[in-house]
């Protein structure tokens, strides 16, 4: 089992990573693209604490990471962050996802909202 510190700085090099690739969220193209999901929460970038530029953070999700997981278990199941997306994408059409932070057995999901250029 990973320790704080290491979970820390695996976040932190995927964090490094992500930006010199320059990966930001995923914007779906709509709410039917998810049942065409098999792979998740793959789907979208890992980024680690990386604060894309341009996006905030606006909510999120933790999810089994490899959606073998029970409904009664505090980490979300595959089917039910498909659920969970497909309803917040028909009210949030333009948000984006990535993988915010992994860890050895979940992983956290979020949902950033293009923020307005001044």
């Amino acid at each position: 089992m990973m320790g704080l510190e290491t979970l820390i700085a695996v976040n932190n090099d995927i964090a490094r990573q992500a930006a010199r690739r320059r990966l930001k969220p995923y914007v779906p193209s709509g709410a039917k693209e998810v049942d065409g999901w098999r792979n998740l929460p793959f789907e979208f970038p890992n980024i680690g604490y990386l604060e894309p530029k341009g996006w905030e953070k606006v909510e999120s999700w933790f999810v089994d990471k490899y959606g073998h997981g029970l409904e009664s278990e505090p980490a979300m199941t595959h089917r039910r962050l498909k659920q969970v997306l497909r309803d917040y994408i028909e009210t949030n059409p333009d948000h984006g996802f990535a993988v915010v932070e992994e860890g050895e057995f979940q992983v956290v999901v979020a949902a950033f909202k293009p923020v307005e250029k001044k």
